[in-house]
């Protein structure tokens, strides 16, 4: 039966709810905007320090339970004990891939003969972040260029390299030694980020991908 898994619970496998409908909200841009008097329409400032920044988005999971009305209480207690306020990674069933990160609140459970609902709402960060992170591997040997897609959400990349090397991004240049850093200069933003090595290691870079 396919369900949401809540942190470490799962909403069908721990506590027999059926999902029976499910909204995702979206994630709504914080717009600042401006009224010039004596001008056509309004100043658009939104993007003026940057990317477009997003407000939190609402999950809404509406559960069926099948039993004796005398364990709903329980029931429903336990649900709260586990998972009632707390901040979780939220993933659903159908979209396995990608994870939102928000708090939940269980609400009210209502009951008729041997059949029960419950709606679970989660506030969430706008993003929706990939499962898994994405890692990718170079063999640097004299000088080349590596380019790694991203989506919506920019940032920071994490690098490993085997040996001493250097890395050119959007035209800022930074000579690193062996191991593990990130680099105050490398924001991935959306799309093809192209980097540039000069050296011989090789480098592995990995960061958490966020859509909308």
């Amino acid at each position: 039966m396919r369900g949401v898994q809540f942190g470490e619970y799962h909403s069908f496998l721990d506590f027999g709810l059926i999902l029976t409908s499910y909204s995702i909200g979206e994630a709504k841009p914080k717009t600042e905007t401006v009224d010039v008097p004596g001008a056509d329409g309004v100043l658009d400032l939104t993007e003026y320090f940057g990317d477009v920044r997003y407000q939190n988005r609402a999950l809404s999971f509406t559960f069926a339970v099948i039993g004796r009305p005398s364990e709903f209480p329980a029931r429903f207690t336990a649900l709260q004990d586990a998972i009632g306020g707390r901040k979780l990674h939220i993933t659903l069933d159908y979209d396995p891939d990608y994870y939102y990160v928000g708090r939940v609140t269980v609400n009210e459970w209502k009951s008729k003969p041997r059949v029960g609902t419950i709606t679970i709402t989660c506030d969430c960060e706008p993003y929706k972040y990939k499962a898994s992170e994405t890692v990718i591997v170079s063999r640097i040997s004299g000088r080349g260029t590596v380019t790694y897609e991203n989506l919506r959400k920019r940032v920071t990349p994490v690098f490993t390299a085997s040996a001493p090397v250097s890395i050119t991004f959007d035209g800022t240049t930074t000579d690193v030694g062996t191991g593990e850093f990130t680099l105050p200069a490398v924001e991935f933003a959306q799309g093809k980020n192209i980097v540039t090595y000069a050296g011989n290691a090789v480098v592995t870079v990995r960061y958490r991908e966020g859509g909308l």
